[in-house]
C-alpha cells in the first residue's frame, strides 16, 4: 500500500513538471513569436491599396514628373514631356510600392554614402493618403537598393528587383515601343526602304471611314487582306526599343547615326497621334540599329533583326489576284491564247453561260466542271513577286478582257519576261505595267483549262 503511495506521489510530481515546463516553454515560445512579429512589423515600409492610387510624382536627376489616374484614359504625364510616355511604369511603381517590405534594416545616420544625396523620390497617392519613398543607390553587389520612407530616419534594403522597379530614371518614363497604339485605332501607315521616295515606298495604306483598308502607293488598290494588315500593325505597335541613346537629335547630327541615308523610315498614325521613325547605321558592335523617332529627337537602338516590320514587302499588303471578280459582276470575257480565243457570255442570274457562241449545257458533270476550271483559271491569277523597275517590252502571249454588268471594260496583258531561263511574265493592266510578276505554271494553267473545255464541248 505504501508503494502504491509512494508511486503516486512520484507520478503527480512528474506531470506537474511536465505542466510547468509546458507552460514555461509556451510561454517563452509566445515571446519569441511576438518579437518575431515585431521584427517583421518593422520591415514592412508601406502596406496601402494599389488600386485606390490615384497620382504619382517622381524626381529624379532629370527633374520632375506627375501622372495622373483616371478610369477612361489610365495612367497619363500631367504636363508635356518631350518623350513618349510607359504608362506601364506607373503601374509596376505602384503595384511595388503598395506592398513593400524590406529584407533588413540598417543602423547608420550617414544617409550620404548610401546615394540619398541624390535619390529618385516617389510620392503616390492613394485614398487621399500620400506615400513618399527615396530610393538610394544599389549595394556594390547589386542584391539590393537602399530605400528610406519619408518621416523616418531609417534605411532600408530591398531586393534588387523590386529595387530596379522603383528606380524611376528619365528612360525608365519612355515607351519601349515603337508606337504604344490601339491597333483597332491605327488609321495610316507606311515604309520605305531607304529614304522618303516614291521609288522606295513598299507600301502606304489608309483605312477609311468604313474601316476599310486601301493601298494608296505603289499601287492603288483596294482588293487588300485585312487580316494581313492587322497582322503587320500589331507586329508593329510591339516591335520594342533596346536602348536609349540621345535626346533632341537636331539635322546637323544626322550623319552620324545614319539617318542621313536610312535603311528605312516607317510612319504610323491614329486620328489623333502621330509617329515617324528613321532607321539609320548599325552601331559599332553591329548588333543594334540606330532609330530616330522624329517627333520627339529621340536616338535609341534596336536590336538587330527583331523589328518585324522591316521584314514585310509590298506583296504582303495586297490581295494577290491580279483581277478577280464574282460571276455575278461579269457580263462578258474575252481570251486570246496561243492555242486560240475564247469569248465568254455571262448571265448568273439566269444561269446561262455560252462559250464561242454556244450555249454551255451546266447539266453535263463533265462540260459544267471544264467551263468553271476554265474561268477560275484566269479569273484567280496571282502574282508570285513585285519588280516596279521593270522595263515590260515585247506582244502579250495571253489576253484577258472583261466586260463588267456596269459596261466597265478591263484589260490584263501578260508579256513574256525574255531570258534564255526565264518563266515568268509581266502584267499589263490596262495598258500599264502593273510591276507584278507572274509565273508561268499560272499562264500554262489558262491554256491547258481553255484545251481541257474545248474537248469537254466538242
Amino acid at each position: 500500500m505504501k508503494r502504491i503511495r509512494t508511486a503516486l506521489i512520484v507520478m503527480v510530481i512528474l506531470i506537474a513538471a511536465t505542466l510547468g515546463i509546458y507552460f514555461t516553454a509556451s510561454y517563452f515560445s509566445n515571446k519569441n513569436s511576438e518579437k518575431e512579429a515585431e521584427e517583421a512589423e518593422k520591415l514592412i515600409i508601406f502596406d496601402f491599396d494599389e488600386n485606390a492610387s490615384t497620382n504619382l510624382k517622381i524626381h529624379n536627376e532629370s527633374g520632375d514628373y506627375e501622372m495622373q489616374y483616371s478610369q477612361s484614359d489610365g495612367w497619363t504625364m500631367i504636363g508635356e514631356t518631350d518623350f513618349e510616355v510607359n504608362a506601364n511604369t506607373a503601374v509596376n511603381i505602384c503595384t511595388a510600392m503598395s506592398s513593400l517590405t524590406a529584407t533588413k534594416i540598417i543602423e547608420d545616420s550617414d544617409t550620404a554614402k548610401y546615394g540619398f544625396d541624390s535619390s529618385i523620390d516617389l510620392t503616390i497617392t492613394a485614398n487621399g493618403t500620400d506615400y513618399t519613398l527615396h530610393v538610394g543607390d544599389s549595394t556594390p553587389t547589386n542584391e539590393s537598393f537602399y530605400v528610406m520612407k519619408e518621416g523616418s530616419d531609417s534605411i532600408y534594403l530591398i531586393d534588387y528587383s523590386t529595387g530596379a522597379i522603383l528606380c524611376a530614371t528619365k528612360d525608365s518614363l519612355k515607351s519601349q515601343y515603337i508606337a504604344d497604339y490601339n491597333s483597332n485605332e491605327v488609321v495610316h501607315f507606311a515604309l520605305w526602304k531607304g529614304s522618303e521616295t516614291d521609288e522606295n515606298i513598299l507600301f502606304s495604306m489608309n483605312k477609311d471611314e468604313n474601316n476599310k483598308w486601301h493601298m494608296e502607293k505603289p499601287y492603288t488598290d483596294d482588293s487588300v487582306h485585312s487580316s494581313d494588315i492587322n497582322t503587320f500593325i500589331n507586329d508593329a505597335i510591339r516591335d520594342k526599343i533596346y536602348n536609349f541613346i540621345a535626346e533632341d537629335c537636331q539635322e546637323s547630327d544626322y550623319e552620324k547615326y545614319g539617318f542621313d541615308d536610312p535603311q528605312f523610315v516607317f510612319e504610323i498614325s491614329t486620328a489623333d497621334k502621330y509617329t515617324k521613325v528613321i532607321f539609320g547605321d548599325y552601331t559599332n558592335n553591329d548588333t543594334e540599329m540606330y532609330g530616330l523617332f522624329t517627333e520627339t529627337g529621340q536616338v535609341v537602338t534596336f536590336y538587330k533583326n527583331t523589328v518585324t516590320v522591316l521584314g514585310y514587302d509590298t506583296s504582303d499588303m495586297m490581295n494577290k489576284y491580279i483581277f478577280c471578280k464574282n460571276l455575278e459582276e461579269i457580263s462578258s470575257v474575252s481570251i486570246t491564247l496561243p492555242e486560240g480565243s475564247a469569248e465568254l457570255e455571262i448571265n448568273e442570274t439566269d444561269s446561262q453561260y455560252t462559250f464561242n457562241g454556244n450555249e454551255i449545257d451546266i447539266s453535263d458533270e463533265d462540260i459544267n466542271k471544264a467551263f468553271f476550271n476554265f474561268f477560275d483559271s484566269f479569273n484567280n491569277t496571282y502574282f508570285e513577286s513585285v519588280d516596279r523597275d521593270a522595263k515590260p517590252s515585247g506582244d502579250a502571249e495571253v489576253t484577258v478582257e472583261y466586260t463588267l454588268s456596269d459596261g466597265t471594260v478591263t484589260k490584263l496583258e501578260y508579256i513574256p519576261v525574255p531570258g534564255e531561263d526565264s518563266n515568268t511574265y509581266w502584267t499589263i493592266k490596262d495598258g500599264e505595267y502593273t510591276g507584278f510578276i507572274v509565273r508561268k505554271k499560272v499562264i500554262a494553267n489558262i491554256s491547258s483549262a481553255y484545251e481541257a473545255l474545248e474537248d469537254a464541248v466538242k
